[in-house]
């Protein structure tokens, strides 16, 4: 997602999707306002959130132009921006950083310019939370004794048997995941660490005939191991999850 920024004629409110398997990109909705130095932080239900910034149009393009307090919301299931609520004091070069607790921290950045050539800018130490309507909680990996530690709830691809000490993954092959927390319909992978490794993922969705249960297929990556406590853990969304073990041979 490529969203705002400025050009010659000043700030811009168009955004574009990237699409990676055509190498191409595509218009989509466009912002309420048109800004640059916003930030622009993925939550875990989807959406983005776009904050602060500023803004001037092609008249004012010799002066600095107004800076921006208020924030929205962009929704990828119809490609829309819709405003939400404003910041205590308008910031740009802010940072947005999403917490654990699924809440999104707003910081520093300047609320202020002032006049004189060049311009001289004031900037914060002040911080604010932004809460979204809905906290959608993190990914969670499923274990075998269903407390969300120790052995996943994991089985290789080819047998559909649990991966245990005596029965070990090998690096190469394919294993099926089980976790709850992923988007009804998304097209965003989750991504799976074994080790410390990235391991390659070849499928994931709603697991057929659980309602409830997400599945995601990945390969063993090469390195890993040996052990019978290899931690795994997912990121979905920017969305850490629990951490289980595996054993690999």
């Amino acid at each position: 997602m490529v969203v705002g920024g400025e050009c010659i004629f000043g700030e811009v409110a168009g955004e574009q999707l990237y699409d990676s398997p055509a190498g191409t990109f595509i218009a989509t909705g466009n912002l309420s306002t048109a800004r640059s130095s916003h930030t622009a932080t993925l939550l875990p239900d989807g959406s983005v959130l776009i904050a602060g910034g500023a803004g001037r149009t092609l008249t004012q393009y010799a002066v600095e132009g107004e800076l921006f307090a208020n924030a929205e919301l962009y929704a990828p299931d119809n490609g829309t921006f819709a405003k939400t609520g404003d910041m205590t004091l308008p910031r740009r070069w802010h940072t947005a950083t999403l917490l654990n607790n699924r809440r999104v921290l707003v910081a520093g950045g300047s609320p202020q310019t002032l006049p004189g050539s060049p311009p001289r800018f004031l900037f914060t130490s002040t911080a604010e939370i932004y809460t979204p309507s809905v906290l959608v909680a993190p990914p969670a990996l499923l274990s075998v004794s269903g407390d969300g530690k120790g052995p996943g709830a994991i089985q290789h691809a080819n047998t559909y048997q649990l991966v245990s000490p005596g029965n070990p993954a090998i690096p190469g092959e394919v294993l099926l995941i089980y976790f709850a927390g992923l988007k009804d319909g998304s097209l965003i992978p989750p991504q799976v660490a074994m080790g410390g490794r990235m391991a390659e993922v070849l499928w994931f969705g709603n697991t057929p005939g659980f309602v409830g249960l997400n599945q995601v297929n990945v390969r063993v990556p090469t390195g890993v191991g040996p052990g019978p406590t290899i931690p795994v853990r997912l990121t979905y969304l920017s969305r850490l999850s629990n951490e289980v073990t595996i054993s690999v041979q």
